[in-house]
């Protein structure tokens, strides 16, 4: 081809429309982001959602009237190609409003009686084939072929290799760092390999797996009948200057603020090597013990074990540098029937 052709993102790109339904993508709640994110912790994640529109936009063509006349039967005018580009990427509906409709409720302390956005989350939407029959439409106009490649030749975890793959374009990666490699691997490789049969093995060998770490680790971390543990919280401990004894660090002892607020209770008895905890629930039982009152302070302590006495910032630091800081088990997080709370550490 003697000249590039002018593509679509030199002109044009949604960033307004792309914005709103990026803060959906990037959403907090259970099982909210994309798997490909829930998979792996990776530095610096390209959201699926740009990365898509990048890609497509710096591909396809900006719009011309003077497209041949099938193009232009189905894009007779550049509004209605920006339409169509925008349900290319996913987006069918308007994410505009619907984030205004989102900061309005939070800014108003309501709860909105309709959801804000009336279609899927655009990332988790594939396009069909019709839409990427016109894409190949476009690409033989634009650059002579139905299919181009991309490179990212710093892939990392994946994102934009996933979403080019995605709509069709063979995929080339390269990656360095060890994890990012075998990251790819699992969301690209093994995958487009593979097929569906894939997610069955990995069941299979995973529950495998996860049977035996869990007959092996049982001993060590035991349940409560229809309980499943969540976290275990502890906090770290410095040897009392006074006593000896170990004074367990923390700020304060919340384990849980709101409506149904819930609190570690320290217990320093004198006759005891360490101290104990009980659990508190209930506003009333939580402003009676205290939880705001935590043994340390922007780097100062006391010592609940010798009256409240100050411990100075350098005696916790020398601590510390001298690898002498221990720690003590606070309470134990676990799910009962969905739902979280709290019971001491026995």
């Amino acid at each position: 081809m003697a000249e590039r052709p002018e593509v679509l993102i030199e002109k044009w790109l949604p960033l307004e429309e792309l914005s709103a339904e990026q803060t959906r993508e990037k959403s907090m709640g259970k099982n909210t982001f994309p798997p490909t994110v829930r998979l792996h912790v990776w530095w610096a994640r390209r959201p699926l959602l740009v990365s898509r529109a990048a890609i497509l936009a710096s591909v396809l063509p900006a719009w011309s009237p003077n497209w041949p006349a099938n193009l232009r039967a189905k894009f007779p005018n550049e509004e209605r190609y920006k339409t169509w580009f925008l349900k290319l990427c996913g987006i069918f509906g308007d994410p505009v409003a619907g984030r205004k409709m989102v900061v309005w409720a939070t800014a108003q302390d309501v709860t909105l009686k309709a959801p804000p956005y009336t279609y899927k989350r655009a990332f988790t939407v594939s396009p069909a084939p019709e839409y990427l029959d016109a894409v190949g439409d476009l690409l033989e106009l634009a650059w002579g072929s139905r299919t181009l490649s991309v490179l990212d030749p710093f892939a990392g975890g994946g994102s934009i290799p996933f979403e080019a793959m995605r709509y069709g374009f063979s995929t080339y990666v390269n990656e360095l760092n060890p994890v990012a490699c075998v990251i790819l691997k699992a969301t690209l490789e093994y995958p487009a390999k593979f097929g569906p049969k894939l997610a069955d093995d990995i069941r299979k060998y995973g529950k495998i797996l996860a049977d035996r770490v869990r007959e092996r680790l049982e001993p060590f971390f035991p349940v409560q009948d229809g309980e499943s543990i969540h976290a275990y919280i502890w906090a770290r401990t410095i040897a009392c200057p006074y006593t000896g004894k170990p004074i367990p660090l923390s700020p304060n002892w919340w384990l849980q603020k709101g409506a149904e607020p819930i609190a570690a209770r320290p217990i320093f008895e004198s006759n005891a090597d360490e101290a104990r905890f009980e659990i508190v629930k209930g506003r009333t039982a939580c402003e009676r013990v205290k939880p705001d009152l935590g043994t340390v302070r922007r780097g100062d302590g006391i010592s609940p074990w010798a009256h409240n006495q100050p411990i100075e910032n350098s005696t916790i630091k020398a601590s510390g540098e001298a690898a002498k800081m221990g720690d003590q088990l606070i309470a134990v997080a676990v799910k009962q029937k969905g739902r979280l709370s709290f019971r001491s550490a026995s």
